[in-house]
């Protein structure tokens, strides 16, 4: 009989956890685009630098525009967009910052 109680405890525990997040949030997967124009929207190049972060205690990974930058080698920034994705909303989340621009010479 407790097994079943607690059972039903969990259930209803998980289930009310789930429905009163946020619809913009997503409890179980939510992919979430954030466009930040800096001027012309134009690039030829493009530059992507990730963070992810893990249950809210480890954290790994380098989201910055310095770290986007360096990986495109981009020179002039046309652009900067962020990305978001996430599981059960906090078990697994990756932050990406992504450039758009044009390497110069």
């Amino acid at each position: 009989m407790k097994q079943s109680k607690l059972g039903k405890f969990i259930f209803t525990f998980i289930l009310i956890v789930l429905t009163s997040q946020n619809c913009r949030l997503g409890a179980l997967y939510r992919e979430d685009n954030y466009p930040g124009k800096l001027g012309k929207a134009d690039g030829s190049v493009e530059g992507k630098a990730c963070a992810f972060s893990y249950l809210y205690l480890v954290s790994t990974g380098d989201a910055s525009i310095e770290e986007a930058k360096r990986i495109s080698k981009i020179t002039k920034i046309r652009s900067i967009d962020i990305q978001v994705h996430s599981i059960l909303t906090f078990v697994v989340i990756r932050h990406c910052l992504i450039l758009t621009g044009e390497i110069g010479t």
